[in-house]
């Protein structure tokens, strides 16, 4: 809730800087902008970057083949990829 309430409170002080910032010109502006995203990018990085669990991918891959008397015989080949940090426990 805390994050909240400080994106909240970040997004309206965000607006009032950039509306007066646009007096000054478009470069300065999207300096400002790129600056802030690193900045929030980082603390977020810092503060949570627990922020999901550990994951997993399946490739489901299918092979045709066509046989010799014009049949065709399909196989179904799953592949389970789990990523996982070897800190996080699950």
């Amino acid at each position: 809730m805390n994050l909240g309430l400080v994106g909240i409170i970040v997004a309206i002080l965000v607006a009032i800087i950039l509306i007066k910032l646009i007096k000054f010109g478009l470069k300065i502006v999207l300096f400002f902008i790129l600056a802030i995203v690193v900045s929030l990018t980082l603390w977020i990085c810092i503060a949570q970057p627990d922020m999901h669990e550990p994951f997993s991918v399946n490739t489901i891959e299918y092979l045709f083949k066509i046989n010799k008397d014009g049949s065709m015989t399909t196989t179904k080949q799953v592949t389970e990829t789990v990523i996982q940090n070897e800190g996080t426990k699950r």
